[in-house]
């Protein structure tokens, strides 16, 4: 029913999760009203969910710019919606609507910690850390230094350059005309005279936001969730995640007294602390820090080593069969990376009776299946079994593999 708001909407929204993005803003463009591109449109109602979802399909596609392009868009909007309350003050007063203007401010004293500004910065703090784990992406293709090469090895790399390039402007044109398309609002004949024309988006793919200092930015974030959302487990494993890269022990060891105190079973938590375990004696931290550093460490791991400790919870996740997946997905890893178990033996956890815990859906499961890949050969059978397992749990899901 292409009359039905709703439906469609949620179409739209499955489309952005099975990675459909042009689909998606054909679907949605049914209920817009634009003499352009529908996206502008959507932008000017501040259309939130549909650019999270887009922005979540850029990064699954490792679309990075683009994907910071639609966070801060919705970034953007609480701006404004912080900027426009200055409207509503006089307006209410001399209204006498004052029941609507505590509303108002009630709502602006949170505006922070909302949901869709949470997912925002959230999103774009991932794809900061990933840019400064992974510089390489941002950095424009070099030259090869054709002078260490043979003539074959060079008449290669040449060729290759030149196919580069002649696909990179085959693309660039590609992308000039769905531009000239989406102004003319996809119709075959041109805006006519004295018609509203749709502004041109100067920075479409977000090129400007990608050269950025990924860590300075993701901090940025991360302080003011740190400050708006003291409640949500999230904000202090972003904060744990920028302050282990800054080199920050104590601002990393305060996002772990966070999260234990919020939830001290999270596998996100007991994650970052077995890596903040093992990280600690490098820390360049000297006299009271050091002194700090230690003990808190030592308190949060019950005065165990580490290896004693990665153990124990290997053996009460054997033990209950209610422990999450995710727990024992991280657990599972943990032993492995502190050589505490062989991987064959570490990836039991999570193949017996981890379908039958808390917390079990397809993504948890893929997140399992990863894990398992990553501990190589020798926990091969333990993988194909995982597979065979989740299929039989999830019959209607396609290519779990």
């Amino acid at each position: 029913d292409r009359q039905d708001r709703y439906i469609n909407n949620q179409t739209t929204k499955y489309m952005l999760e099975a990675g459909m993005e042009s689909e998606a803003l054909n679907r949605i463009s049914l209920f817009t009203k634009h003499e352009g591109n529908p996206e502008v449109n959507l932008f000017d109602m501040q259309c939130s969910w549909y650019e999270l979802g887009l922005a979540a399909c850029y990064a699954n596609k490792k679309e990075w710019g683009k994907a910071l392009k639609k966070y801060s868009a919705v970034v953007k909007h609480f701006d404004d919606f912080h900027e426009d309350q200055f409207d509503f003050h006089s307006y209410c007063v001399r209204k006498v609507t004052l029941r609507a203007y505590t509303d108002v401010l009630k709502f602006e004293d949170n505006l922070w910690g909302e949901d869709y500004y949470f997912t925002a910065a959230e999103g774009t703090i991932r794809v900061y850390l990933h840019l400064h784990d992974n510089p390489a992406i941002t950095k424009e293709e070099e030259e090869p230094d054709y002078s260490k090469m043979t003539a074959a090895e060079r008449k290669k790399a040449k060729a290759i350059a030149r196919k580069k390039r002649a696909q990179a402007e085959k693309q660039a044109e590609k992308k000039k005309s769905e531009a000239k398309d989406s102004e003319n609002g996809g119709q075959k004949n041109p805006p006519k005279k004295g018609d509203k024309v749709s502004p041109v988006e100067q920075d479409p793919d977000g090129t400007e936001l990608l050269k950025k200092e990924p860590l300075e930015e993701a901090k940025k974030y991360s302080a003011i969730l740190s400050k708006h959302c003291p409640t949500r487990l999230g904000t202090w494993v972003l904060q744990y995640d920028v302050s282990i890269r800054r080199k920050k022990p104590l601002l990393a060891l305060q996002a772990l007294l966070k999260m234990r105190g919020l939830d001290p079973t999270s596998a996100q938590y007991i994650t970052r602390l077995v890596d903040f375990a093992t990280k600690a004696p490098s820390f360049d931290a000297t006299g009271a820090v050091k002194t700090v550093v230690t003990e808190e460490t030592a308190s949060l791991l019950g005065g165990k080593p580490v290896s004693d400790y990665v153990v124990d919870l290997g053996k009460q996740a054997r033990q209950d069969p209610k422990t999450s997946l995710p727990l024992r997905a991280a657990i599972a890893e943990i032993l492995v990376k502190t050589k505490s178990e062989e991987p064959g033996t570490a990836a039991s956890i999570i193949v017996d009776g981890g379908i039958d815990g808390r917390g079990v859906d397809i993504e948890s499961c893929r997140e399992a299946l990863t894990i398992l890949k990553a501990f190589g050969k020798e926990a091969s059978s333990s993988a194909e079994k995982w597979i065979a397992t989740v299929n039989e749990r999830f019959p209607l899901v396609k290519n779990f593999s």
